[in-house]
């Protein structure tokens, strides 16, 4: 399996709170935060990060990622894009067409059953996966900033909608959230959704989302399901993760006490 992460984004929320470096470098328990993504991500024998230029000009993430990864294969993105998938298709190129890719957010990580994505990832049928979570408060708060998905009554999982920034139901405990990864089952079927998404001219808030892609999929007849995981962590905006941070040095601090 492939692995694709984009992060080509601006990361402003991080600047306008005060951030020097870029949200990928900036340290998660010690560790920049793209490196803690792909360490706690499934095995890959081949990994396609998407930088900013700009952030290879000013902080050296391309040099940073290849002393941390030397083998994989880094796309320096010439400018801002219209969106995430738009930045995903710049990565394609650096893709086996055939072999299968999952695609990861940089800002995020998950607790997750992996035998249960190895059997779905083997399941003939099954052409893309969602990764999902629910019973999460936090996104009571702003649910406008998140993908939802519908899946269909009885199906395992079987994904009937999905909808971006839009909530799909009155009571968003119990329905999935886009959680930012998707794996899909071959590089060339990625490359296809999104050929179809800019086609349709598909955007919201004016962006080209990932987050769409499955729905262009599932109207050419592909079947995608969820993976709903058990725990999802989200260092995404200054708060998410100044939130993290003080939860993860309270139960450093408490780990090192001695005994009484």
């Amino acid at each position: 399996m492939q692995i694709l992460i984009p992060m080509v984004g601006a990361g402003q929320r991080f600047r306008d709170a005060g951030y020097r470096l870029p949200k990928p470098l900036i340290e998660v328990d010690g560790t920049p935060m793209i490196v803690r993504v792909v360490e706690d991500l499934p095995p890959t024998d081949r990994l396609v990060l998407v930088v900013n230029r700009q952030h290879v000009a000013e902080f050296h993430i391309d040099q940073v990622l290849r002393s941390y990864f030397p083998s994989a294969d880094i796309v320096i993105a010439p400018g801002l894009t219209e969106g995430q998938a738009c930045s995903v298709q710049l990565g394609i190129p650096a893709l086996d067409p055939q072999e299968s890719v999952l695609v990861a957010a940089c800002d995020n990580t998950h607790i997750f059953d992996a035998e249960k994505f190895r059997r779905l990832t083997q399941t003939p049928e099954v052409d893309a996966l969602i990764w999902t979570y629910r019973h999460e408060p936090r996104v009571l708060i702003h649910p406008q900033w998140y993908g939802w998905v519908q899946t269909e009554s009885g199906s395992q999982g079987r994904v009937a909608q999905v909808s971006v920034k839009k909530p799909l139901s009155d009571n968003p405990l119990q329905d999935h959230v886009v959680s930012g990864s998707f794996w899909f089952r071959s590089g060339q079927l990625l490359a296809e959704g999104i050929e179809r998404l800019l086609a349709a001219n598909d955007r919201v808030n004016n962006e080209f989302y990932l987050d769409s892609v499955p729905a262009q999929l599932m109207k050419q007849g592909c079947q995608v399901r969820v993976m709903e995981v058990e725990k999802y962590i989200g260092w995404g905006t200054p708060a998410d993760y100044e939130d993290y941070q003080r939860w993860s040095n309270y139960v450093h601090r408490r780990i090192a006490r001695p005994a009484a």
